[in-house]
């Protein structure tokens, strides 16, 4: 051990480059009794003591002089390390922003009035805006997609808008110039009449100054054609399709959805004031209308290629140079099992009807997303039972899918910082199991308050209040205004919670970078990013309230999420004795800065197609295609994991690991190489919206952070429960249930089907490639059908992560840390 002085500002550091300690102990002379300052077992405290009076003496080293304040602690991060993360994340938090003003000043406009050419008013801001409120209000993003954002089985709306303009308007033109249908026109003469069509549909007559939209005839009898399409759709459904008898009752609500639909169509087919592009960058994909592939999609795709080669080098260079990669510890079993036999307290205990929760929601969101998977093939009747999709449409299921997956994901996350905390502060906070269980009740009010707002909502229920109670109409962000502030109230509790029982490495003038402070400052990152889904409300530009949905199901997801994975994977590797807390440490504050930055502004790639201005083309691309690279960094820290499994015989958290390995490797697979395979722009033209964007959310959502939240969750329980009620016979069956599931469902149904579905984009355009009539292909139906298989395989796993559960919660160790009590 070596040992630093600083005679400038009297602290004393040990310098842990040359050596492992397993404790660190402080004496005063006026005490008898000694302090631990580091413990493996309780979590590493990295963070600086004061002794307050007299000399200090510590074993294997001496103090010089006596002096009244003498700091120790364990030098971790470095000013350098400091000044890059906090770099990282202002910076990117401020280019962002900045990218928002550009985006606001440059929106594409609901013009007052939509007039004809003799001057009649056809429709107008009022009533487009209506129909936007129809559309989230009846959950219509849980039936179809508008410019790409919403489900994948069913209609994008713009799309089927745009193109139904386009023929519309071609047999308009036919009557108007030659008193014929299209159909029966020669071959020069419907050239003629295409080239004309697509020359008014690119032709942008909004006038700012009067705030005024001018259509040719054919254009208003394209209207009206839309109307008419959306006014029987909407009333009378499907019979091959998602879209359900009486989805909208009132005829006036009907026409504003279709007035709006027609407005999303315009903004894709016509060209920006004072640029080349349409306000959704020329998507879709629709020669018939003039959309095709920009030159600068193409153009920022390779410069985006070029950034990810340059930065991933550099980054490797710099994780083997400063030692990021040399953090495993030798493999020691004592560690582990001295975590596992740890006494618990009342708080602690408590936790345990948390992952009893999880695992309830995590076994019926599967079972719900069998439902889904079966209405994909089958829309019309779950296996010929045509009742239950007159009662649980499809929109409904896909809600309840969505939101139970954040559910149970973020419940467990919730359960094992509670489980850790006290613990890693040392204390038991006094009345903190009282607080939990109060916690625990909030959670689960709003958890049943938002599903069954949900359903309420989507059968037009709550007219006047469906924004704040019922579906407020965005995906992953279905639940009411008033259960999403509910949730927002419940983090902040939670965060209360978790620095109450860490606030002994808040106190004085301890180091605030320690494997503590980490994990605090991911809660942080979780609340504060989900605040951004307050910054729209029901009456917002679509634009504007899709920018900020994007910071939470992106950045969140992406940037909040990466942060809290990281800090949860190091804390159980550091804990279990497989990775040195310095090195480790500081190679995660490296990694998460870059996962941090690169998401924060890479959430750009949401906006390529939406109504923003085109620089978000070069922007989020460049960035986004970044992400990946700290995700392949990370993969070096969970390899240390699996080389522990490997030597190990009866080692105590062999599930726990195994999960996090599988997170990880996800988490390459999904995030990293989906992810960026996906999401430069020439590739995401003719993906975006497609099964390939399924097959990247599956394995990256589920993929990634739900084997995180079953590994957390087993890491807690693993020291909650007797040896007894440790049962890996059902934990086996859910591990390897769960991951072949998840691997034969993307490599054998998503992925072909994206595949296909892209392929038939390319050719026939991307209102085809999300028709039913694309659906309806034998090799689609064939694909579709083959999900049985993984599904079944997922609800079995998920079963057995129920029935462990089951016989863990009546198998708890008893609390014997009382309130107020340390643990040491």
């Amino acid at each position: 051990m070596d040992i630093k002085y600083s005679s400038l500002i009297g602290d004393i550091f040990i310098d842990l480059k040359s050596c492992r300690v397993d404790n660190i102990f402080v004496q005063s002379r006026r005490h008898t009794c000694w302090k631990s300052v580091y413990n493996p077992v309780s979590g590493i405290n990295s963070s600086a003591i004061i002794i307050r009076r007299g000399p200090i003496s510590i074993p294997g080293g001496h103090a010089q002089g006596p002096a009244e304040t003498f700091t120790l602690g364990v030098i971790v991060i470095g000013s350098g390390l400091k000044k890059y993360f906090i770099l990282m994340i202002a910076g990117s938090l401020i280019i962002a922003l900045i990218g928002y003003y550009f985006t606001e000043q440059d929106l594409p406009p609901y013009p007052g009035q939509v007039v004809s050419e003799s001057g009649d008013v056809i429709t107008g801001k009022d009533t487009i805006m209506d129909g936007q409120r129809v559309w989230q209000e009846y959950g219509l993003m849980s039936l179809g997609s508008v410019w790409g954002h919403g489900t994948y089985r069913g209609p994008d709306f713009t799309a089927q808008s745009l193109h139904m303009v386009g023929q519309a308007m071609r047999e308009a033109q036919a009557q108007i110039d030659f008193g014929a249908t299209y159909d029966s026109l020669d071959e020069g003469k419907q050239g003629g009449i295409d080239s004309l069509v697509i020359k008014q549909i690119k032709n942008n007559r909004y006038d700012p100054a009067t705030d005024t939209l001018t259509l040719s005839p054919a254009q208003v009898t394209a209207l009206e054609v839309v109307r008419a399409f959306y006014g029987d759709l909407f009333l009378t459904g499907e019979s091959d399709g998602v879209i359900r008898p009486n989805v909208i009752k009132d005829a006036k609500d009907r026409q504003d959805a279709a007035d709006f639909f027609w407005w999303t169509a315009w903004c894709a087919g016509a060209v920006r004031h004072g640029d080349t592009h349409t306000y959704t960058n020329n998507w879709p994909n629709d020669p018939t209308v003039g959309n095709s592939l920009a030159g600068d999609a193409v153009v920022w795709t390779a410069v985006s290629l070029l950034a990810f080669g340059l930065c991933f080098g550099v980054v490797v260079y710099l994780f083997h140079r400063d030692g990021y990669n040399r953090t495993n510890l030798p493999y020691k079993l004592e560690p582990a099992v001295a975590l596992a036999n740890a006494p618990i307290s009342p708080s602690q205990r408590k936790t345990a009807k948390y992952f009893l929760v999880v695992s309830a929601l995590f076994f019926l969101q599967v079972n719900v997303g069998g439902v889904q998977a079966h209405y994909t093939v089958h829309p019309a009747s779950f296996w010929g039972i045509a009742w239950i999709t007159e009662n649980v449409p499809y929109n409904l299921v896909k809600t309840w899918h969505l939101q139970l997956a954040i559910f149970w994901i973020a419940t467990s996350w919730l359960g094992m910082t509670l489980f850790v905390s006290p613990r890693v502060g040392g204390k038991e906070p006094v009345w903190q199991g009282h607080l939990v269980d109060i916690l625990f009740a909030a959670v689960v009010f709003v958890a049943v308050g938002s599903l069954i707002g949900g359903v309420f909502g989507i059968r037009g229920l709550l007219p006047d209040t469906w924004f704040w109670f019922g579906h407020q109409g965005w995906e992953y962000l279905e639940l009411g205004r008033f259960w999403q502030i509910l949730l927002l109230v419940g983090l902040l509790i939670w965060l209360g919670l978790v620095f109450r029982a860490l606030w002994s490495h808040f106190q004085g003038d301890q180091d605030k970078w320690g494997l503590p402070h980490f994990l605090a400052y991911s809660g942080v990152a979780v609340v504060g990013f989900f605040c951004f889904g307050l910054m729209y409300d029901a009456n917002s530009h679509l634009v504007i309230a899709d920018f900020w949905r994007w910071w939470v199901v992106h950045t969140w997801v992406e940037g909040a999420f990466e942060f809290f994975a990281a800090a949860a994977v190091a804390f159980v590797l550091i804990n279990l004795g497989l990775v040195d807390l310095k090195k480790g440490l500081r190679a995660v504050y490296f990694t998460v800065a870059l996962a941090l930055s690169a998401g924060i502004i890479g959430v750009g790639h949401h906006y390529y197609w939406f109504g923003m201005p085109s620089f978000w083309l070069g922007l989020g691309s460049v960035i986004s295609s970044l992400e990946p690279v700290p995700i392949l960094l990370l993969i070096a820290e969970v390899w240390h994991g699996q080389k522990a499994l490997m030597q190990a015989g009866d080692f105590p958290y062999k599930y726990p690991l195994m999960f996090l390995i599988a997170s990880v490797f996800w988490e390459f697979l999904g995030a990293a190489v989906m992810g960026l395979a996906i999401t430069t722009p020439a590739v995401n033209y003719y993906e975006h919206a497609t099964y390939l964007t399924v097959s990247h959310g599956h394995t990256a959502l589920f993929g990634t952070y739900g084997m995180l939240a079953i590994g957390l969750l087993l890491f807690s329980m693993r020291g909650l429960v007797t040896e007894k009620g440790w049962d890996e016979r059902f934990l086996k069956v859910c591990f390897w249930g769960v991951n072949i599931g998840l691997a034969v469902m993307f490599l054998f149904t998503l992925l072909p089907v994206g595949l296909l579905q892209v392929l038939d984009n390319m050719q026939n355009g991307f209102w085809h490639a999300r028709s039913n009539a694309f659906w309806e292909k034998d090799i689609i139906m064939f694909l579709g059908q083959s999900r049985m298989i993984p599904d079944t395989l997922i609800i079995i796993g998920s079963g057995g992560l129920l029935a462990f559960m089951c016989k863990a919660i009546v198998n708890l160790k008893d609390a014997t840390i009382k309130d107020g009590e340390s643990f040491d």
